[in-house]
């Protein structure tokens, strides 16, 4: 889930496209206007079009499928815990998800957006390598992993503040978030020890069939970092790209 939220924010961010080239990317939106939120629909929704395979001339990389190189993970809660390396991952579906709401609240003092989006299916997989143990159970394990999720519904809600450098008005984003609800949620993994095979397979279907809780168990983990890559991510252009040009003020 963290792989998704990075291509996420991209989609989010794709109005912010505009001030460079309009006529390239998508609209620019009047933040007074009446209309601001329906033209923000159809900012995102030709921002997620324009980087589906990436703009090398902005730096943004291909959003579906999107790559991730690494990611670490420690979780300790209860009767689960685990530490794993998660590398190569590739993470598909975005570009097919629907765009159902914007809502702006841009002011001189405070800025505030919500995205509301509804995704059929988002597609992982990549490599792992690892250890975990639930109960008494202990397993060591590397290999594939791929997990489908379903029927997606999820709101990004980014909070930043106006601020003056160098004489010219930029917005510092200073939070992110996002709780995706998944209707369903399968996963398959690999194990090239042989010595804990039958443990990994037994892991597998215990994570299918309580995936609902286990979800809501790492939920609070996965915020936590979609907070912080969110908001570094965030500022890479909104503390480039002023104010006024992300979203002006024409009436």
């Amino acid at each position: 889930m963290l792989n998704l939220f990075v291509v996420c924010l991209f989609v989010v961010l794709g109005n912010c496209f505009a001030a460079i080239d309009i006529a390239q990317y998508v609209p620019v939106c009047d933040r007074n206007s009446p209309d601001v939120n329906d033209c923000l629909i159809d900012a995102v929704k030709k921002g997620i079009v324009a980087m589906k395979s990436g703009i090398k001339d902005l730096g943004v990389p291909a959003i579906d499928p999107y790559h991730q190189k690494e990611l670490k993970m420690e979780y300790t809660n209860n009767q689960i815990s685990g530490k794993v390396l998660v590398s190569d991952t590739y993470v598909e579906g975005v570009t097919e998800s629907t765009v159902k709401d914007v809502r702006l609240r841009a002011e001189d003092d405070s800025f505030h957006m919500e995205i509301d989006m509804f995704s059929p299916q988002i597609f992982c997989k990549g490599r792992f390598s690892g250890s975990g143990s639930y109960n008494v159970l202990r397993v060591n394990a590397s290999g594939d992993f791929n997990t489908t999720m379903s029927d997606l519904t999820y709101t990004w809600k980014l909070d930043g503040t106006p601020e003056q450098i160098d004489g010219e008005t930029y917005v510092r984003i200073t939070s992110f978030y996002m709780r995706p609800d998944v209707g369903n949620m399968v996963t398959h993994m690999t194990n090239e020890n042989p010595d804990s095979k039958e443990l990994t397979d037994l892991a597998i279907r215990i994570t299918n069939e309580n995936w609902r809780l286990l979800y809501r168990e790492m939920l609070p983990f996965a915020q936590s970092n979609w907070n912080k890559i969110g908001t570094r991510i965030a500022n890479k252009i909104f503390l480039k790209v002023p104010y006024n040009q992300l979203f002006p003020v024409k009436s």
